[in-house]
């Protein structure tokens, strides 16, 4: 109240401009006049004026209601960031992302996830996204796609699976033997059929198998015990590292589709490439490369 009486030069205005009543700004500020011991007006007829000990004390008041209406722009706008819009689909949110969350949020405290799952994404073709996690042919020609994981694909079980069955599993009756399979395999996907292609065994649908909606569940019903399942390695390192599945073949390639970020078109936010770089730091494969 006494900010805006001193600047108005008058008790009505400032009232007015505070709606309250002119009663109540005189009151408050004979309260603060009695609290300084300093008269801070002169009072007359005409209306009031500030005294000279009013003119120092307004400068600092002034002072201090700028410093504040900074800080508060400032950490409206901090508290105001947009968050940056991720496509990721399950499992790399699950297998991968999810167990480095922490270290980005630490490293990055300013930079905010809005985290989508998609498990059909094969192109980066729309703007629904700023950053989205994909699979495709290795020759997508585009600026801004970051080749992060080659398609690779093994056979795992479980140690107890194994157990069960004697300690070995003949890959070439593998179809003979409980498999963990996905209900719905995108036609894009690499999957049980194209393994089988790749190895030179003969498919046959077998005649013991659970399906799942997702790979996630297919991952996870192995480490049950549930059966032999086909999973990509970025999948599964650290469960075969923690001894949790057990490979039961080698690696097989599929040279012709790979696993890519990609920043959109649209996206003008530092943070994109700053989440980019940081999953790439994180990878530190030598088959990392950037498609131009």
């Amino acid at each position: 109240m006494f900010e805006a009486a001193a600047r108005l030069g008058s008790l009505t205005k400032a009232a007015d401009e505070l709606c309250v009543t002119p009663t109540a700004v005189s009151k408050q500020i004979k309260q603060l006049e009695s609290l300084l011991s300093t008269e801070l007006f002169i009072r007359s007829t005409q209306g009031v004026r500030l005294s000279d000990e009013g003119r120092r004390y307004l400068d600092r008041v002034t002072e201090a209601l700028t410093i504040l209406a900074e800080e508060t722009l400032i950490m409206d706008e901090a508290a105001n960031v947009p968050a940056l819009d991720i496509e990721v689909g399950p499992c790399f949110l699950h297998f991968w992302l999810l167990p480095r969350l922490d270290q980005f949020r630490q490293e990055h405290p300013d930079v905010l996830l809005n985290i989508n799952v998609n498990n059909e994404r094969q192109v980066a073709t729309d703007d629904s996204y700023d950053v989205a996690f994909f699979y495709s042919p290795i020759h997508s020609q585009k600026q801004n796609n970051y080749l992060l994981f080659h398609e690779r694909v093994l056979l795992v079980c479980s140690p107890g699976f194994l157990e069960k069955h004697g300690g070995h599993i003949d890959i070439s009756t593998v179809f003979d033997f409980p498999l963990v399979m996905l209900k719905d395999e995108l036609e894009f996907w690499e999957g049980w059929q194209t393994w089988a292609e790749k190895t030179g065994l003969e498919y046959r649908i077998p005649h013991d198998a659970i399906c799942m909606t997702d790979q996630v569940a297919v991952i996870q019903a192995a480490i049950n015990d549930a059966g032999i399942a086909l999973v990509w390695d970025w999948h599964v390192d650290e469960l075969l590292e923690a001894g949790q599945l057990v490979a039961l073949t080698k690696l097989i390639d599929f040279n012709d589709k790979a696993y890519f970020l990609s920043i959109a078109d649209h996206c003008t936010d530092p943070a994109a490439q700053t989440f980019v770089n940081w999953v790439l730091k994180q990878e530190q494969s030598a088959s990392i490369t950037q498609l131009y």
